[in-house]
């Protein structure tokens, strides 16, 4: 098989366009208990709804949304491990990020990707503002979306659940004049 293709490269993590062979594992990472408690869904979602919303809804989408297949390249070869994307405000010049992990979690493959994902989204998308929320107790994403470079807003308060408690949110943002790089998209250029 030969390599995928990853638009930027870091040391621990990769980006590059979704795959429609990877359909499957993209549903997969997106039904583990952690990420339907994230995304305060209560129940899994079908596959023919990710293969809806990820392959034959691109078309319609790809003008706002910026996909990313995310992979670990710590073994020998990439492996995909899961799903990036940013959606955007194209009149406003920002957008949300979400990321959805598999098998990588607690390696850095979560902040470098986040790093990437807004290294993409300022020098290619051109964006002024990339923000998310995250639930209150989820620490470990706070943390590793800080050394990514995200700030605290603030919070929202009792705006979500986890594992059945009201929660706050932490609103976060990135500005690309914050963005400490290197950026992998203006070595491409040099």
């Amino acid at each position: 098989m030969a390599d995928p293709l990853i638009w930027l490269r870091g040391e621990k993590a990769g980006i590059g366009p979704l795959r429609a062979d990877l359909v499957e594992e993209y549903w997969r990472w997106e039904q583990t208990i952690p990420t339907i408690v994230g995304y305060n869904r209560r129940t899994p979602q079908p596959i023919e709804t990710t293969r809806m919303i990820l392959v034959e809804g691109y078309d319609r989408a790809s003008d706002r949304e910026i996909r990313f297949t995310v992979y670990d390249l710590t073994g020998e070869t990439p492996t995909p491990v899961g799903i990036a994307q940013v959606i955007t405000d194209q009149p406003r010049g920002n957008g949300e990020y979400i990321v959805a992990l598999g098998e990588a979690r607690g390696k850095g493959v979560g902040t470098e990707t986040t790093r990437l994902v807004l290294d993409y989204a300022f020098h290619v998308a051109n964006l002024a503002c990339v923000y998310l929320s995250v639930i209150e107790p989820n620490e470990a994403a706070i943390r590793a979306y800080e050394r990514a470079g995200f700030k605290k807003q603030g919070i929202r308060r009792n705006s979500n659940m986890w594992l059945g408690q009201r929660v706050n949110e932490v609103l976060m943002d990135a500005l690309p004049e914050e963005f400490e790089g290197p950026s992998r998209v203006k070595e491409m250029f040099q």
